[in-house]
This record gives C-alpha cells, sequence and structure tokens, in this order.
C-alpha cells in the first residue's frame, strides 16, 4: 500500500477522495492509505463550516510504501453579523412575508419574531383578509435587534358607479348580474374585481377595477358589433327580381 498525507492547516476539516469521505485533519494533516493497484484517485476535497471549500486534483500515485503528501489551505469565510426582527403585529393571524417568501403567520401575542437577518434593506409584507395589507422596507444594522410595530387598518368597503353608452346594458361583476345600466351599487368589497358589461348587437365590454373605500366609476362606450356572413334579400328585393326575369321571357317570345 501506499499513503497519500494530506497538510491542511484547519484542525476538524473533512477530507473527501472522488467524493469518498477519509477522514479528519488532525493536528495539520491526515494520512490515507490506498492500494497502488487500485483505481487511481483523481479529485480531493477538504471542507469545514466557516471555510470556503477547497478542491483540488491528484496527479501522482504513491507507489508501494510511499508517502505522496498534497497540501491545502483553507480560507475563512467573512463572519456575517445577523440581526434579528420583532414585527409587533395587530392583528394576530395576519401572514407576513420576507423578502417575497411566505414567513409564517403571526401568533396569538402578536409578536412575529424573524432571526438570522442579513445587514441591509429588506421587503416586508403584512395581510389579513378584511384589511389593508401594508408593505415597508427595512433596514437591518449588524447584530441588530429591532421592534416595529405594525397595526392594519381594516378594509372598508366602496360604491362602483357604471354607466354606457348607449344605456340600458347588463352588469356583471365577478360573474354575478348586478343590474342594467346606468346603476349604482354600494358596499362592494374592497379589491379587484372582474366586470362585464354586454348588450346584444355589441361588442363585450370586460375589465378589472380595484373597489376603494372612495369607491369605483366605469363609463364605458359600447362598440356595434361587426357584421358577419352575407346580407339575406328581403322578400320585396326577390319579387322584384323575379318579375324582371318574367319581363324579359315574355319580350324574347
Amino acid at each position: 500500500m501506499g499513503t497519500y498525507r494530506i497538510h491542511c492547516n484547519v484542525d476538524g476539516a473533512k477530507v473527501y477522495f472522488d467524493g469518498d469521505y477519509k477522514g479528519e485533519i488532525a493536528e495539520g494533516i491526515l494520512d490515507v492509505p490506498i492500494y497502488v493497484t487500485g483505481t487511481p484517485y483523481r479529485t480531493f476535497t477538504i471542507e469545514k463550516e466557516g471555510y470556503k471549500t477547497y478542491t483540488g486534483t491528484i496527479t501522482s500515485v504513491p507507489g508501494k510504501g510511499q508517502v505522496v503528501d498534497i497540501y491545502a489551505k483553507l480560507s475563512a469565510l467573512p463572519l456575517v453579523e445577523y440581526g434579528t426582527l420583532h414585527l409587533l403585529v395587530t392583528p394576530t393571524l395576519s401572514t407576513i412575508y420576507y423578502d417575497g417568501t411566505d414567513a409564517g403567520t403571526v401568533p396569538p401575542n402578536g409578536i412575529f419574531i424573524i432571526r438570522d437577518v442579513v445587514p441591509g434593506n429588506h421587503a416586508i409584507q403584512i395581510s389579513r383578509e378584511g384589511y389593508v395589507t401594508q408593505t415597508m422596507e427595512l433596514f437591518m444594522g449588524k447584530n441588530e435587534i429591532k421592534k416595529v410595530p405594525v397595526t392594519l387598518r381594516k378594509a372598508v368597503s366602496g360604491s362602483l358607479t357604471v354607466s354606457s353608452d348607449p344605456p340600458g346594458a347588463r352588469v356583471y361583476l365577478d360573474g354575478q348580474m348586478i343590474g342594467m345600466t346606468p346603476l349604482t351599487v354600494a358596499d362592494v368589497s374592497p379589491g379587484e374585481h372582474t366586470l362585464l358589461i354586454t348588450m346584444d348587437g355589441y361588442t363585450d365590454f370586460s375589465q378589472t377595477i380595484t373597489i376603494t373605500e372612495e369607491g369605483s366609476i366605469v363609463s364605458a362606450a359600447l362598440v356595434p358589433a361587426a357584421q358577419t356572413g352575407r346580407a339575406g334579400l328581403s322578400p320585396l328585393v326577390l319579387l322584384g327580381a323575379l318579375a324582371g326575369c318574367a319581363f324579359l321571357v315574355v319580350r324574347r317570345r
């Protein structure tokens, strides 16, 4: 057998040959015995938490009783001094989004804690059905513990006023008919809705609307539907054409 002797500056670092675990560095070295007649190893990897992983190529094979030295130096990763964010949220059971990811639901005590926050700017969004969603951007410093009170405002229903030209069109809100133009509907739930205005002989008018507590007003100019197919002949025109043909036949005789 022969031996690979790994020299490394970090005790406890794990050593792998072609992905196979061989042991840990102790007092700066690790001896890895191998069969000289076996399949040669091609790569080695040394890793430890807090250090950049080192990968190298094995270029030689030890002979019988021979030791081949391999040297590697691990570089420490820069320390990240994380912060902690305490969100004091009313109402409870609101949903928290942290940098666009669902982070969870506010517990009954109203305190939602986000740990290991990387220093810098972060986007926070708090939402709950029946309340106005609140979005904010917070800056977290190194090792900072930040407490932020958040109170969501209850969403208030608004009115919807719809008119059309010509009037008398049917109005549908989220697939349900609510009347004919012109009309005003009070107490529409806040948020986005689908509005459809339709009338025979005209192209449908469809629009996504947002209802706020100030209300929403929609005015639609309906466009006549395009004529399709060949126009049919009226009975009077058809009789006139037949009479003309009969006159020509008699005249030729």
